[in-house]
């Protein structure tokens, strides 16, 4: 027999061709993969303040006592679909909603004046809409839009839970009322809370009940995702009138005819499943905002005619007026160069945004010191808030900066989710975000409501692969960089100096060494080059 020939039972060594593995794509469902587009230009509003016949007269007033003359694009698209939703409220379940659209373009208001609209004329007071955010301050803010709208104009109320004040035996007194007949009524129709503050009253609160409710709010809905552990959301899921799957059947629809109706809104709405399932959507509808990129094309379908995505193609937005810069230095050159930009670009209103509270209040200290020094320029006015300043201080700081009596505002993340300062005129993140979604609610506080607004990034060169990566995750391809030569910073080397030697009683603020200062100023020249 020809040895040649004959058939081994074994894979010889290098007998096989390597073949490289193909890429595969995720494909997302269907409600994800083809949402419902609206638009980011909030400079040519099209729908005038009474172009919604659906809404009621008494909120196009408040409106327009406001100064309101335009709807924004998420308003003119969510606040009649919602409307109109609402009135099959008691024929079948209603379609859940995700809305990503950018932060400052109006997303508060598209559900505020739904809710309002919906639960004007019910008959009997009880909880009907919940309202969720991962924030006091937040909580705070949504509850001011709800009362305003309410005031003189609606038999509604709307209530705040807050911890700071209140034990929950004393605010039970504010939510319930016990009537001999009936046992607990609510005394509430709207609540707008943090999610610990709920839960609280959930465990302990006797009567406290969520079964009549018709709305279910999560406001910055993908904070809430990322600390499922706390498990809070599956005790709200727990204490509706239905908590079964997601699955609408002739069975379901007779033993519960209405089920609560959840609304998510976020700049920056995750698309993990695993973390959606929690949310147990219905037949969910995305509403997302698109911004058109240079050079950035989506394949289209032959057969269809439509953009093929197999991708969210809205998860992470910004607003059109926004320019964003970045600023490559070294560590050691971060203050100058804070320092010079004010000074140069002639900022005002500036939000600057660091990683840690003892960064906050040492960045504080030696701008305020290098400014009181400078005798060439006007004194700043900087003032800082983190966890460590209290919510009164905390408020008190905001009005001032919205005001223009504060010039720059330095802070943690407490202020980069959906806070709404008036007139934030720059961003500065002094640190390089690590997460996509983290660099977008930062920005984000500028170029709102259709404002223009400026962000700019340090970027070291230790983190300079990390920001791309950012960018890359985030569809960012407009960042533009801002150079700024070492020499411009010598001029402030003397004042510089002179203001840590003024600070280094303090004990939150880390000396260093006479030496390294000197060298600071004049090091990695070439990064500018």
């Amino acid at each position: 027999m020809d040895e040649s020939k004959t058939i081994s039972d074994f894979t010889l060594v290098n007998s096989q061709e390597t073949k490289k593995n193909k890429k595969v794509k995720r494909v997302l469902p269907e409600w994800l993969a083809k949402p419902t587009i609206i638009s980011v230009d909030l400079k040519h509003l099209e729908v005038p303040i009474d172009g919604i016949p659906e809404l009621d007269a008494a909120l196009v007033q408040k409106l327009k006592n406001k100064g309101f003359t335009h709807f924004f694009p998420v308003q003119n698209q969510m606040i009649p679909w919602l409307i109109n939703i609402q009135k099959h409220w008691d024929e079948t379940w209603l379609r859940d909603a995700c809305i990503s659209a950018p932060t400052g373009s109006g997303k508060t208001l598209s559900y505020v004046l739904p809710i309002i609209q919906t639960l004007k004329s019910m008959p009997r007071r009880r909880l009907r809409a919940l309202i969720v955010l991962p924030t006091k301050v937040l909580a705070m803010q949504v509850f001011k839009v709800f009362s305003y709208f309410i005031k003189n104009a609606f038999d509604l109320k709307v209530y705040l839970m807050e911890s700071a004040n209140l034990t929950l035996e004393k605010e039970k007194n504010m939510l319930l009322r016990y009537d001999t007949m009936r046992g607990w009524m609510s005394i509430v129709d709207i609540v707008v809370t943090t999610p610990g503050r709920l839960v609280d009253h959930l465990y302990y609160t006797e009567g406290f009940s969520l079964k009549n409710l018709r709305f279910l709010v999560l406001d910055e809905a993908d904070s809430f995702t990322n600390i499922l552990q706390n498990d809070w959301l599956q005790q709200v899921n727990e204490n509706l009138a239905y908590n079964g799957p997601a699955i609408c059947t002739l069975k379901t629809l007779k033993h519960w005819p209405q089920r609560t109706q959840r609304l998510l809104f976020s700049a920056t709405l995750t698309q993990d499943p695993e973390k959606l399932k929690f949310l147990k959507l219905f037949e969910p509808k995305l509403f997302t905002s698109i911004i058109k990129r240079k050079n950035i094309e989506l394949p289209i379908d032959s057969n269809t005619n439509e953009p093929v995505r197999g991708d969210f193609v809205g998860k992470y937005t910004t607003p059109k007026e926004l320019k964003e810069y970045m600023v490559l230095c070294p560590e050691e050159n971060k203050p100058l160069t804070f320092y010079h930009l004010i000074r140069t670009k002639g900022l005002k209103r500036v939000i600057c945004f660091v990683k840690s509270k003892l960064e906050v209040h040492r960045l504080t200290r030696l701008l305020s010191r290098l400014s009181e020094l400078d005798t060439n320029n006007s004194p700043l006015r900087v003032n800082e808030i983190s966890s460590d300043v209290s919510q009164k201080v905390h408020t008190s700081y905001i009005k001032q900066f919205s005001d223009g009596k504060i010039d720059v505002l330095i802070c943690t993340d407490s202020l980069a989710r959906g806070i709404d300062i008036e007139r934030i005129s720059c961003v500065i993140l002094y640190n390089v975000p690590k997460y996509p979604k983290n660099y977008i609610h930062r920005v984000g506080r500028t170029a709102r409501a259709g404002h223009k607004g400026k962000a700019i990034t340090f970027v070291t060169p230790e983190h300079k692969n990390l920001f791309t990566k950012v960018l890359n995750s985030a569809g960012k391809t407009d960042v533009k960089n801002m150079k700024v030569d070492i020499s411009d910073l010598e001029q402030y080397e003397k004042i510089y100096i002179d203001a840590l030697k003024a600070l280094k009683t303090e004990s939150t603020f880390i000396k260093k060494p006479r030496n390294v200062i000197r060298k600071r100023i004049k090091k990695n020249k070439q990064l500018q080059q």
